[in-house]
């Protein structure tokens, strides 16, 4: 089975084209991997060396573009497609209100302005890589993961995410639950139906799936885990979860917190956090009310082992996960794809 995954984050966007053996075994080191500026960053600095821009497209991520964006309407024209202004926030009198001009559609931009597309993928990049390896992403899987809060406008984004996860895990869920094939993936995730959309619209018609980058990282990290119950921690740019499963993948309890908070907490703080989440003592409002997501305590067990990944592990005061970090969501994408079956 071959498989294209993009792993895209704040900060970097992970790229690897690889094969499995059906044994759950990822063959690496016979495939394509790259670590590549994230695409809010690269969409960031090119509206900082535009003057007048339109923002069209996709919804995507935000972050460095929605800073970039507001910065720059302080001082230039900035015009922004709805599809694309949801990037920034659900709510377009928002993103009104910090000076972005909201339009129908590219066309309604008569004037001369620098035309940015907003998008998580650049199929079209990805595509020419892979004909250097006479290879169709339509002919092979396609595996995506961004970080999707959901389309919400009433409630708050950080609420809305993690009841989002509760609904499923209160079913008793595994990390499989979460990876949607495209025609499947529900409404209210917004940003990863626009990457359905991108990848329809660039006339590729394979198979594609979509997933949250927290569970693609969890599933990496859940492959070198030796025994089970086992509590698997992401330490991402933005966000710091943490998911304890048994061997078939069975979400028995979960957190996600900001990084920035717990970073200025310290290493203690983080195991005192961690030993209490395993207690079943940190609820929802626990992690909600110190700013962050939020949590599900489902079923305590006595843990076995505990083992972190992600790019900001430098944190962690636990075991890391062995191999190349920055690869643990794509390898995690790929058992994701061979457990759905």
């Amino acid at each position: 089975m071959e498989v294209f995954t993009l792993d895209v984050g704040s900060g970097t966007q992970d790229f690897l084209f690889s094969s499995t053996d059906g044994e759950l075994s990822v063959k690496i080191g016979r495939g394509v991997k790259a670590v590549l500026p994230s695409p809010t960053k690269i969409i960031a600095n090119r509206i900082r060396k535009s003057q007048d821009v339109l923002l069209y497209g996709y919804t995507m991520g935000g972050g460095a573009n929605k800073k970039a964006a507001v910065e720059h309407a302080k001082k230039f024209k900035v015009f922004c497609t709805e599809k694309a202004a949801l990037s920034f926030s659900d709510s377009l009198k928002k993103v009104e209100s910090w000076g972005i001009k909201i339009v129908n559609s590219k066309e309604d931009v008569e004037e001369d302005v620098e035309k940015i597309e907003m998008k998580d993928v650049d199929w079209e990049f990805f595509q020419n890589i892979l004909n250097l390896l006479d290879v169709n992403i339509s002919e092979v899987i396609s595996v995506v993961a961004v970080q999707d809060h959901g389309f919400s406008i009433e409630k708050s984004n950080r609420k809305y995410r993690f009841e989002l996860f509760e609904r499923v895990l209160k079913k008793g869920a595994t990390l499989s639950d979460f990876i949607y094939e495209m025609k499947k993936v529900p409404e209210y995730y917004n940003r990863m139906k626009s990457v359905v959309e991108s990848y329809l619209d660039a006339g590729l018609d394979g198979e594609l799936y979509v997933v949250d980058t927290v569970f693609a990282a969890v599933a990496g990290c859940k492959s070198k885990v030796r025994k089970f119950p086992a509590l698997l921690l992401n330490f991402g740019n933005s966000h710091f979860v943490g998911v304890v499963v048994n061997r078939d993948g069975e979400i028995l309890s979960m957190f996600e917190h900001h990084t920035k908070v717990i970073e200025s907490r310290g290493e203690d703080w983080i195991k005192s956090f961690v030993d209490r989440f395993l207690k079943g003592e940190v609820q929802f409002d626990d992690v909600y009310e110190d700013g962050g997501h939020g949590a599900y305590v489902g079923e305590v067990v006595d843990v076995k082992e505990i083992i972190s990944t992600g790019p900001r592990v430098n944190l962690s005061p636990f075991d890391i996960v062995s191999g190349d970090l920055m690869m643990t969501g794509n390898v995690g994408m790929i058992k994701l794809i061979e457990e759905k079956g």
